[in-house]
């Protein structure tokens, strides 16, 4: 059995962290004085997921796009940022692949007029 890379164990830890976040907001929704203690003790096990969190990330070394750290800050899903990044990107290869379609067009539209063969010499 392989041992996990650093990026996988954060990647796990950050999922145990969203599983964390959510049982806090299950416990705080359904919140009853008796349990306080269960409430204490997931917080308690968030904190030191955190750390750990914390002490991983020495070891790994991620470029993060600038445009997703600023999502995050102006409280923007991630997931929003890449389906529109994935849109423009889809727009602009149909732009290029146009433009080749016109240049293709272009070239051949000049071969038959100069009566050249149809595709260029190897």
């Amino acid at each position: 059995m392989s041992a996990l890379s650093s990026r996988d164990k954060v990647e796990n830890l950050l999922l145990d962290i969203s599983e964390s976040l959510l049982e806090i907001g299950v416990t705080v929704y359904d919140y009853q004085p008796e349990s306080e203690i269960l409430l204490h003790e997931r917080v308690d096990k968030l904190f030191k997921k955190f750390s750990s969190l914390n002490s991983l990330s020495k070891d790994l070394s991620l470029p993060i796009p600038i445009d997703v750290l600023n999502c995050v800050e102006e409280n923007i899903s991630p997931d929003l940022y890449n389906k529109d990044f994935f849109e423009r990107l889809a727009a602009e290869n149909q732009f290029s692949n146009g433009k080749c379609r016109a240049v293709s067009a272009l070239s051949s539209a000049i071969r038959k007029q100069l009566d050249l063969p149809s595709s260029p010499p190897p």
